[in-house]
């Protein structure tokens, strides 16, 4: 009977063609200049304060316009929402340390190669430390709100390996950018974020692992450069 009442309260099933709507206009424009860096044409752009407020501001807009449309399709908006708690920042810290042990095995079997356009922007990087938190902070929110929260748990009907893959297949898209080592690593902690995400459903968890995993990269390089 709880098992009935815990699923009744999960939000309604997403069709198939609203989550292709969603999905590309939340991340298609990180998938495509994604891809379009990864074939050759198209170079990063210098990694500045300014690259990081365009950022940020671009994700608000577009998590501001989904947000708006889920609203008008009468889509509970609280389920969205993060709820942070201290057993929450444990499991954060948990999942962040078993993706930090699982980015590390990838790199160290498959190490990043010189010469990537990720690689070369970094030692032209002048960004200052509440940029990176920001963009972070914002980054891992969106991300994990519109990839699992929303996405994921929309799919669960067709089952946790689809959900899960779809989820995970976004996510490498969207990094192929950085080289086949940080694909496979991103592939990896997809995986693992999901697999929690769909057995406990807290999200706080994943948002705060996402965001320590995304900070402490940003600012050994970026401010090591």
């Amino acid at each position: 009977m709880r098992e009935v009442r815990k699923r009744d309260d999960l939000p309604p099933h997403t069709a198939p063609s609203e989550a292709l709507g969603m999905v590309l206009l939340c991340f298609g424009s990180t998938i495509f200049g994604s891809l379009a860096v990864m074939s050759g044409p198209v170079r990063l752009v210098s990694f500045s304060d300014d690259a990081v407020a365009a950022v940020i501001f671009f994700q608000c807009v577009l998590g501001i316009i989904a947000l708006a449309v889920l609203h008008v399709r009468a889509y509970p908006l609280r389920s969205l929402v993060p709820r942070p708690s201290w057993r929450g920042t444990l499991a954060g810290i948990g999942l962040c340390l078993c993706c930090a042990l699982v980015g590390m095995l990838v790199f160290w079997l498959a190490p990043h190669p010189s010469g990537s356009p990720l690689g070369d922007m970094v030692p032209a990087a002048h960004v200052s430390w509440y940029s990176i938190l920001l963009m972070v902070l914002v980054d891992g929110s969106y991300g994990e709100i519109f990839l699992l929260a929303y996405l994921m748990r929309g799919l669960r009907r067709f089952g946790a390996s689809t959900a899960i893959g779809i989820t995970v297949l976004i996510r490498v898209l969207g990094h192929m950018y950085q080289g086949p080592a940080c694909a496979l690593a991103m592939a990896l902690c997809g995986v693992v974020l999901g697999i929690y995400y769909h057995y406990r459903g807290r999200l706080f968890p994943v948002v705060l692992a996402h965001v320590v995993c995304y900070v402490v990269p940003y600012f050994y390089f970026y401010q090591s450069a």
